[in-house]
């Protein structure tokens, strides 16, 4: 996964884990919750952008926010969507 400008991940993983859906560490590497692949097709795509946006900015700053909605302009109702269904993509 890189980037017109060079920017890219060093490693995309999807594993099992209790959570979270998403992560990023400072070295780069994105890792995807398979149980996110429950989940609809646009939410998929909010955490993956949503994680990417993290090789920019390592926090939830305004900066990473205005990240986020360059790419997905309605991260909100797709962030809405984890919080009212996220626990059901847990439940087995």
């Amino acid at each position: 996964m890189e980037r017109a400008d060079g920017l890219a991940a060093t490693a995309v993983v999807c594993k099992l884990s209790q959570k979270p859906l998403g992560s990023c560490t400072a070295l780069g590497d994105i890792r995807l919750n398979w149980r996110l692949m429950q989940a609809p097709p646009q939410v998929i795509d909010y955490v993956v952008i949503h994680e990417l946006a993290h090789l920019v900015e390592l926090n939830h700053s305004s900066r990473f926010w205005d990240i986020v909605a360059e790419a997905c302009p309605d991260w909100k109702t797709k962030r809405l969507w984890l919080k009212q269904n996220g626990a059901l993509l847990f439940a087995w």
